[in-house]
């Protein structure tokens, strides 16, 4: 092919028609050109295609991470409820500090717990990783927000929780002294025995403790509140953006 075009050119030239040369020269140059542009066009259809695809990967695995820390989550703002009706029976009944009304240990039980939260946030960090800019950029604002904020200011919260369990737990005091016999912490299913549950030393010390760890448990029950709603929208977000025809074809339907 190129032998033909440049025998071509050399017989217009030897022919000395120069106009018809230029014109041909140009044709030849355009031919080229439009080479180039249909390759480039090629190249960069493979890359969209390659980058939607990798999207969908990475957005579905994020909603998996997702979904699994949702569970979590609703976990933790149960059990944190439960231990509010705890806190708030006790702090009902015995403030009067009437030494003949005994600490309910279901009560106590519910107070004395506390969760741990694993975060998930293995995909968000793939996506980070390699690079990944998502086509939807206020799904990738909010993805941000949610991963690199909240998540650690509601895992923090969690954790403060656990400081004031292990405080007790470690440390010489009433409430301590006072416990004979106890399954709490992480445990679903809590129950406490004390050596007396009308001791005024461990009624004091425990409605004191409670006083401050009603702020505290109400913070974390908000904060946990708050990061759930979060996690149901950005599912909902990730969820409608797998479903547009860009990502849809690259997942894998089982």
């Amino acid at each position: 092919m190129i032998h033909f075009f440049r025998r071509i050119r050399q017989k217009l030239l030897s022919e000395n028609r120069l106009t018809r040369y230029l014109i041909y020269a140009i044709g030849e140059i355009l031919l080229v050109v439009i080479g180039i542009l249909i390759a480039l066009g090629i190249n960069n259809w493979n890359e969209a295609r390659k980058s939607a695809s990798n999207e969908a990967y990475i957005l579905n695995e994020i909603l998996n991470n997702l979904r699994e820390d949702a569970e979590q989550l609703k976990y933790i703002k149960s059990r944190r409820e439960v231990a509010q009706v705890g806190i708030d029976n006790i702090l009902d009944s015995y403030l009067d500090d009437n030494p003949n009304v005994a600490v309910d240990v279901q009560d106590f039980a519910n107070f004395f717990s506390f969760e741990r939260y694993y975060p998930l946030f293995n995909a968000f960090e793939m996506m980070k990783s390699t690079g990944l800019k998502l086509s939807n950029k206020k799904l990738a604002t909010s993805l941000s927000r949610y991963y690199d904020f909240e998540q650690k200011k509601v895992n923090q919260s969690i954790k403060d929780i656990e400081s004031v369990f292990l405080r007790i737990v470690n440390s010489k005091n009433p409430i301590r002294s006072n416990i004979k016999n106890s399954i709490t912490g992480t445990q679903r299913k809590s129950r406490t025995e004390f050596y007396d549950s009308r001791d005024p030393l461990f009624k004091k010390a425990l409605l004191e403790e409670l006083i401050s760890f009603n702020d505290n448990n109400t913070a974390t029950r908000e904060n946990v509140a708050h990061f759930l709603t979060m996690n149901e929208t950005l599912i909902e977000d990730v969820s409608k953006e797998l479903k547009t025809p860009r990502l849809t074809q690259y997942l894998t339907v089982e």
